[in-house]
């Protein structure tokens, strides 16, 4: 399986060339079938007529070859092309025996033409290059380590995608297979060069939300499943665009090309191997000139138009800042899931740097067996979340209003419980969502994570008395630790997004039928490395975030990221932009990489059909002119738009919350209330037995707590001393056999309380103290006679009689 079939013809001007069709990357190049080409002999057609510079980053290309038919058997050869799958079949395209054209087959565009003079029928065989496919592959979060990629492994993971590569090896090209012709730099870099720069996983996902449910549909690899990834070429989009370059497949490989290259006679470039890997750099004349080749002419006179001139350049960026983890469905299990973020914002007061803080849990629901068996009655889910700072001191959340507070000693857990028992669904979510005050200063190592996710099911006894412990089991979990991080800028959002605008505009510009240029690029600079709009570079030693970047255009212009990309449109498109459509004549050496140059302009190749026979280009090409001097800034600003726009659809989804948390309340309460807090049963309670639920203010730990008492609960007290517990209310005392002695509780914790005593028989006395406090004045209180009464209650500081 190699070369299938083969043809090759003479153009006007002596260029041989051949076209080539393939059913497999491999074999050999010698073999196959020849034909005669007809026509034209082939056509190339390339993307980008009509477009301006900044539009249409990546211009891809269609080649149509004509060929003669000479048999029935080749004919049903062709027709059986058709119907196999595409994958298999290239088109490769020399000239003078050197590569320029590697296409896949578009089988169901063959077009059987009328017969020729031969009495031959004729098929046009259509292929498309690799940048034409893009549209058809999903990014992948698996070509990310630790959620960074280089912009060249970036391309090469595309361009794999389409199984196209293996040919620049047949044809023996594979170390001259992409060329990076790029202007714009970071100084940060060690040299330039895509291979030296990272983007950030996240700026491929489609309406990225670092807070997004994790649903059933996506449990594969959340938010990076593949149906919401961005297309190859949306991708490649996003980098060309920051870049300010066109992506076009010439002279038989990937060229990587921005405008501020053609100010020079040569386009520098930097050569890499079909894997990606750095070969070298190179030069390459691009400009052809009226007069000095054999036949460079017009064939008519062209039209002129032109592309409207910049009122001003807009630059709007959507920025973020954070971070998270993820434990796919495939890989749940019931260990401890989490991580340590360093270099954290930190602030010296609560609101200038807060952060938000979500888990986003999934597990199943457990069925107990064994001595106890059914299905769980709830799930306890496990948190920690601490900061550090570099000499290990420690701050942990305040329970009540979620401030840092100091602490030493294991890290408390905190501990959420979810009610099951209702429940009739497989799979339960836990979401816990905070939004926490600033990181104090010096703390910047934020620590979080799920230490345990437990069932538990209450256990009873043969006579259906609840016992005290439940029983429980350790299960499997998977899920999202999601984190955002606010800055100290005035954009702040309540969901986290800064929605900034640059405007650059041209001094002189023609305010007259002029436009504004709108762009929205994924990168930009942030001094925060959590930012997922920001670039990394490599400096030869570790990758820092590429704040400082030159244009190309001058050796003197240089900024961030948005900077040199405003100034860079404000510079081409400070004028009306002169635009020539005709068809030129060439003698052969004309390219998509080439400039035409004439009237003092240098055009840029915009779009065209090159016919091969004939060595002609009929299409499009732009006047390149730009000026990038006199150009002004508005600096940052906030965009309103976005930013209402965003509150709208936060608050949407807050009061989404909120009502799924309110109708969990009533079961998450009684499950707290009959389980958890002081004064809870122990044992199965008698039946219609009532409780009274109160809060208790913990002096220990300044905090307010549950308290559950059983209503008005009897207890018989005989010959003796006796301490009443918070427990009891009613107090029956049986002298018959001695004096009875009752001690009151400690004041100091029974404000309010009241105590019911009544003296049953009549031998001896009931001797009633107060606990360390007085009772009326006095230490005690006597009831002497059988059926004597007295009712008791507590102000805090001491006891009084009713």
């Amino acid at each position: 399986m190699a070369r299938k079939y083969y043809g090759s013809f003479y153009s006007v001007t002596g260029i041989l060339h051949k076209v080539e069709i393939w059913d497999a990357p491999s074999g050999s190049g010698t073999g196959g079938t020849e034909l005669k080409l007809a026509g034209n002999g082939y056509q190339i057609e390339r993307d980008g007529e009509g477009d301006t510079f900044y539009t249409n980053p990546i211009r891809a290309s269609r080649s149509t070859s004509y060929w003669l038919i000479p048999s029935d058997t080749i004919m049903g050869e062709f027709q059986a092309l058709a119907t196999n799958s595409e994958q298999y079949w290239a088109v490769l395209i020399y000239k003078d025996s050197v590569l320029q054209h590697v296409g896949r087959v578009v089988a169901d565009q063959m077009t059987f033409l009328r017969e020729s003079i031969e009495s031959k029928p004729v098929i046009s065989l259509a292929a498309v290059d690799g940048l034409e496919l893009l549209r058809g592959y999903k990014v992948s979060s698996d070509w990310f380590a630790d959620g960074k990629i280089t912009v060249s492994q970036l391309f090469r993971k595309s361009l794999d995608e389409l199984g196209l590569k293996d040919y620049w090896v047949v044809a023996g090209t594979n170390t001259d297979y992409f060329r990076d012709a790029v202007s714009p730099y970071s100084s940060d870099a060690s040299r330039k060069g895509i291979d030296l720069l990272k983007v950030d996983l996240n700026t491929f996902v489609s309406d990225y939300d670092a807070f997004k449910d994790i649903t059933a549909s996506d449990v594969n690899a959340f938010q990076y499943a593949s149906e919401n990834m961005v297309d190859c070429k949306q991708a490649l989009e996003q980098v060309c665009e920051i870049l300010q370059a066109r992506f076009i497949h010439e002279l038989g490989k990937y060229w990587l090309v921005s405008a501020a290259e053609y100010l020079d006679t040569t386009v520098a470039y930097r050569q890499y191997s079909y894997t990606l890997q750095y070969i070298g750099t190179g030069t390459y004349t691009h400009t052809v000139q009226l007069g000095n080749d054999v036949r460079p002419q017009w064939m008519a006179k062209p039209s002129l138009t032109y592309q409207a001139a910049a009122k001003y350049v807009q630059v709007d960026t959507e920025r973020t800042m954070n971070t998270g983890v993820y434990r796919t469905y495939q890989n749940k299990s019931n260990t401890n899931f989490g991580g340590a973020f360093t270099g954290i914002p930190t602030g010296t007061n609560p609101d200038e740097a807060p952060l938000r803080v979500r888990f986003a849990i999934k597990f199943q629901r457990h069925i107990f067996t064994g001595t106890t068996t059914g299905p769980e009655d709830g799930t306890k889910v496990e948190i920690q979340i601490w900061l550090t700072d570099s000499s290990g001191n420690i701050k942990i959340l305040d329970n009540t209003n979620f401030y840092w507070v100091s602490h030493t000693g294991a890290i408390p857990v905190r501990e959420e419980i979810i009610k099951t028992d209702t429940q009739s669904t497989t799979w339960t979510s836990f979401v816990f969502d905070k939004q926490l005050s600033t990181a104090p200063a010096g703390y910047d190592t934020l620590n979080i994570g799920v230490t345990r996710v437990v069932a538990y099911k209450d256990r009873f006894n043969i006579l259906g008395k609840k016992l005290g412990t439940p029983a429980t089991f350790d299960k499997d979990y998977w899920g999202s630790v999601q984190i955002a991080f606010a800055d100290a800028s005035p954009y702040q959002n309540p969901d986290f997004t800064f929605n900034i605008t640059e405007v650059y505009t041209p001094d002189t510009t023609s305010s007259v039928n002029s436009t504004p240029i709108i762009i929205e690029p994924k990168y930009y600079y942030s001094s925060n490395k959590y930012a997922t709009g920001n670039i990394l570079a490599y400096n030869g030693t570790t990758d820092v975030i590429a704040d400082d970047w030159y244009g190309g255009w001058d050796s003197t212009s240089h900024g961030s990221p948005t900077e040199m990309l405003g100034q860079g449109i404000a510079g081409l498109y400070k004028d009306f932009v002169p635009t020539i459509q005709g068809t030129w004549i060439d003698a052969g050496t004309l390219t998509a990489i080439k400039s035409l140059y004439f009237d003092d302009y240098k055009w840029l190749f915009n779009g065209a059909v090159y016919t091969a026979r004939s060595e002609q280009w009929a299409g499009e090409w732009v006047g390149l002119v730009p000026v990038y001097t006199g150009l002004t800034s508005s600096g940052e600003g906030l965009k309103l738009g976005g930013g209402l726009k965003d509150r709208v659809n936060y608050h949407d989804e807050q009061i989404g919350r909120l009502n799924d948390s309110v109708q969990r309340v009533p079961a998450l309460m009684l499950s707290e209330l009959v389980n958890n807090v002081e004064g809870s049963p122990t044992s199965f309670p008698t039946e219609n037995t009532r409780y009274e639920v109160m809060v208790q203010y913990n002096y220990a730990d300044e905090q307010m707590v549950w308290h559950l008492q059983e209503h008005n609960s009897p207890v018989t007290y005989t010959a003796g001393s006796h301490t009443i517990t918070n427990g009891y209310e009613l107090i029956l005392c049986d002298t018959s056999g001695g004096t009875v002695n009752v001690d009151l509780p400690d004041p100091t914790q029974s404000k309010g309380k009241k105590y019911y005593f009544k003296k049953l028989t009549n031998p001896h006395t009931v001797v009633i103290t107060g606990g360390g406090a007085d009772i009326d004045g006095g230490t005690t209180k006597v009831l002497n006679q059988q059926y004597e009464t007295v009712t008791i209650i507590c102000d805090g500081a001491q006891w009084w009689i009713i």
